[in-house]
């Protein structure tokens, strides 16, 4: 079995040593000492030992507690405190970067060992917890993209609209400054915002003509089948919410239960802006494609009527300055 490697983190040369010894009889492998704390970053992004035992006071401007939040969020290597150190300021400032193991000098070997290997079980668990979370990720994107499909199968003459739609909502949303994971809720339910759509028709979908009162009302009610599809599912951010409201206006003159302002989610308002401009530029069964000016003069129209007056200017700007493209 593979020796697990522990960076030292120590500014006394000689206590370093001693712990190193104390690890390699251990059956740790040591592949580095550092005694400040640049050294100790360095260090770590080079070796990318299994594990950092860190002490507190060191050499240099950054002290352990300073390079342990570097290491971890930089290189995501657990971290275990051994110090001298235990008054509660210190303590405080320890628990912030989430450490592994914090061993109070002076200790025994026992000590040293039980807390290292606690730390090494909670990284294994961690990492457990990390691949069945992806794989559920992935699950959940292969069901997305299934949904997806199963619209455009049954809407062919749009196919295409949900995943351009998509690609402007998250494009707004990052320059807005939103979430990853905002923007990644966005994506989700821009992909699938039709999916009510499975309930209507074919022939309603992709008759030419225009649409009876009774026939716009089944189209109409596309978010409410969306919400009722997915709202058992449990998303990270509110997807199955944001397909309810995404035909939602601002001034209450959406549909379906006629909210407005900040009543509507803001990642709602950001998709309703993207759908209505990939939607006007793009053909339908009973009219051409407008021109992309003519879809952005429509939002500026009734931008802080309709739309969020953010979003709106947002969405102009990309097209007008960034020179955003559907592809």
């Amino acid at each position: 079995m593979k020796k697990k490697q522990i960076l030292i983190v120590e500014d006394e040369r000689i206590v370093a040593e001693d712990i190193k010894t104390r690890l390699q009889k251990l059956g740790y492998k040591v592949p580095g000492i550092a005694f400040s704390g640049e050294e100790a970053v360095k260090k770590a992004g080079d070796i990318r030992p299994d594990l950092v035992l860190m002490d507190i006071v060191l050499e240099g401007k950054i002290d352990g507690i300073e390079v342990a939040s570097i290491i971890r969020s930089r290189f995501d290597i657990p971290v275990v405190y051994l110090t001298a150190y235990s008054d509660e300021k210190t303590l405080a400032r320890a628990k912030i970067t989430e450490p592994f193991g914090y061993i109070i000098k002076p200790y025994d070997d026992k000590c040293l060992y039980t807390a290292i290997e606690i730390a090494f079980y909670k990284r294994k668990m961690e990492n457990e917890v990390k691949e069945r979370e992806e794989r559920l990720r992935k699950n959940l994107e292969e069901t997305i993209n299934a949904l997806s499909l199963s619209v455009e199968m049954r809407d062919p003459l749009t196919a295409g609209h949900q995943r351009r739609a998509t690609n402007l909502a998250c494009a707004i949303a990052e320059e807005m400054g939103l979430s990853k994971e905002q923007i990644e809720g966005l994506r989700m339910a821009g992909l699938i915002h039709d999916v009510g759509k499975i309930q209507v028709p074919t022939e309603i979908l992709s008759k030419p003509g225009h649409l009876s009162d009774t026939e716009f009302f089944m189209i109409k009610m596309h978010p409410q089948i969306g919400y009722d599809i997915l709202k058992s599912i449990k998303f990270s951010s509110p997807v199955a919410q944001v397909i309810l409201q995404h035909h939602e206006r601002i001034d209450g003159s959406g549909y379906l239960a006629g909210l407005s302002g900040d009543k509507i989610l803001l990642e709602a308002r950001i998709l309703g802006v993207a759908d209505v401009v990939e939607a006007m530029s793009s053909p339908r069964p009973h009219r051409r494609a407008f021109d992309i000016n003519t879809a952005l003069e429509e939002i500026n129209k009734y931008k802080g009527v309709l739309y969020d007056t953010e979003i709106a200017d947002t969405c102009l700007k990309l097209f007008k300055e960034k020179m955003f493209k559907f592809e």
